[in-house]
């Protein structure tokens, strides 16, 4: 964390918040040092989970949670009291996830925790079971950041009698609407916050409609190092952090963090992976080695079925990413993009020869070799900040390659015992 992007990060985090969110509890120096340090280490997540697990409680157009069998979830309890929690934190696990990013409700806003907001605005809109906190115990057993997803403008999936309980249909400034929502993100932090990472915003956070600076007020005036995440867009008087939902060949790397289902939808339907690890795998590594990268990485996403069953495929993609991820190991986790080798803003994976990471002190590059070459010798341009190199090995199992390095150029040559890997052949340049 010694880098000159994370320094700047790290200040322009520190001012914002010691502008924007003062406290009288703590001095506000401490305070902007501790949320900086904390907002920053969204730097250090490469890779996520992203789960939708909801029940919209009416007709919605892009369908909800199902059971296996195909047959509906017919009340917001049954959904909730059916989550396996200890089932999804394997699987995160699996796959190596850093950090999820978990529903507290989408479509119609109703929550998978007992909250007493919704209780007295929007009766019914609340679980008995506090999943929630099922869903903290369990990640925190493997180590696992939790993000929780929430959506400031779902109102517009509200009934009319619904809308017109919380102030949706009153007009600009909305100001019952911003009240509500406040008191409920108050209270969702007040519950979770010690627990949590931070929040991923859904619904662009509309100007027209929310109270964008209150509602960052109030989550970080409880929280002040939460990661502030907002899909589709960087609102930065309200968010930190931006991120796509989107994601199509040739696979476009991005500086901001990316969230792609694998199956047909970001919630159990009927569906099965469309998506083959390996390549997600490598997009996983062209994400950690973007320059300018904000932090994220990448959130893969799926959701489970009720009673810890999953669509066809999904455990195995978890297993066979896990297998790929555990091998880069210190290439991906606990790295930063390259110096020598940079990859930039929106580079297509599709066709890509290779990528490069590099360790957070700079001392070691991973060059991850995507395409096999033709031969046992690989040419590169010399490196782009100008470093010498003195030796390379491969990453599993440290056999040493032939290295040769003039003004121009890097010539790494394999010994006659080792190949090109089919997905991913790593090089530790030192």
């Amino acid at each position: 964390m010694k880098t000159k992007q994370l320094a700047a990060l790290g200040l322009a985090l520190a001012l914002c918040l010691e502008t924007a969110i003062p406290s009288p509890s703590l001095p506000a120096p401490v305070i902007a040092r501790d949320a900086a340090a904390a907002q920053s280490s969204f730097y250090e997540m490469h890779l996520g989970l992203f789960v939708h697990y909801m029940f919209p409680g009416k007709k919605y157009q892009w369908g909800a949670t199902l059971w296996p069998d195909g047959s509906a979830v017919q009340s917001l309890d049954e959904l909730a009291d059916n989550f396996d929690a200890a089932d999804f934190a394997d699987k995160a696990n699996l796959m190596h996830a850093q950090y999820v990013i978990f529903t507290t409700s989408h479509a119609n806003m109703n929550a998978l925790f007992p909250s007493k907001v919704l209780q007295r605005h929007l009766p019914g809109h609340t679980s008995k079971r506090d999943v929630l906190r099922d869903v903290i115990t369990a990640m925190k057993a493997k180590k696992i950041r939790v993000v929780f997803y929430i959506h400031p403008s779902d109102g517009h999936d509200f009934s009319k009698e619904d809308q017109d309980r919380v102030g949706w249909n009153d007009g600009p400034p909305y100001k019952r609407y911003n009240d509500f929502i406040n008191d409920y993100f108050a209270e969702l932090v007040d519950l979770y916050g010690k627990d949590v990472s931070g929040y991923f915003m859904d619904g662009g956070v509309p100007k027209k409609i929310v109270d964008g600076p209150r509602l960052r007020q109030t989550i970080l005036s409880r929280q002040p190092g939460a990661w502030l995440i907002q899909n589709g867009g960087l609102n930065r008087s309200v968010n930190n952090f931006g991120a796509y939902e989107t994601l199509e060949p040739p696979y476009p790397a991005a500086n901001w963090a990316v969230n792609k289902p694998i199956t047909g939808e970001w919630w159990a339907l009927t569906n099965s992976v469309i998506l083959c690890p390996e390549l997600a795998y490598r997009y996983t590594i062209l994400q950690a080695s973007v320059k300018d990268r904000q932090g994220g990485g990448v959130g893969w996403s799926f959701g489970p079925y009720p009673g810890g069953k999953w669509e066809l495929g999904v455990p195995s993609f978890c297993k066979r990413l896990g297998d790929l991820t555990g091998l880069a190991g210190p290439s991906l986790f606990g790295s930063r993009p390259s110096k020598a080798y940079v990859t930039l803003n929106r580079q297509p994976l599709i066709g890509l020869a290779r990528a490069a990471t590099e360790s957070i002190d700079g001392k070691k590059t991973y060059l991850h070799q995507f395409l096999a070459p033709r031969t046992r010798e690989l040419e590169l341009p010399a490196p782009a900040d100008g470093r010498k190199f003195s030796s390379a090995h491969l990453l599993v199992n440290h056999h040493k390659l032939d290295l040769r390095q003039t003004d121009h150029s890097l010539r790494l040559t394999l010994n006659r015992r080792d190949d090109w890997d089919n997905v991913d052949t790593i090089i530790v340049l030192e």
